[in-house]
């Protein structure tokens, strides 16, 4: 299981009001194959007002930056997502619905 480390700078980045999202045929799909996660939960997630951020992923070692948050879907679907910042783009790699500790995190 991935660990993360709390950064003040994810939550300054996730302050914005607007997003813009990193899409491709590799990363719009297999969360809804492996999960049932539509790309719109994933990116509504980023503008609950109660998202709860995570960090940035510290084990296992990556070599990009990967960050994590935990938030709500305004049809009441925990989700975690894993992401990375490209060119100030939202790249998710991973969302899932959250485990019962994450669910506890966050609430």
């Amino acid at each position: 299981m991935a660990k993360f480390k709390f950064v003040m700078t994810l939550i300054e980045y996730l302050k914005q009001e607007v997003f813009e999202f990193d899409w491709d045929e590799g990363n719009s799909t297999k969360n809804k194959k492996k999960h049932g996660i539509e790309t719109h939960e994933i990116e509504e997630a980023f503008y609950s007002e109660s998202i709860m951020p995570l960090g940035l992923q510290i084990q296992p070692v990556v070599s990009e930056d990967r960050f994590a948050i935990v938030s709500e879907t305004s049809d009441g679907k925990f989700l975690f997502v894993c992401f990375t910042i490209r060119d100030n783009r939202i790249r998710p790699i991973h969302a899932r619905e959250a485990n019962t500790k994450e669910k506890d995190l966050y609430e």
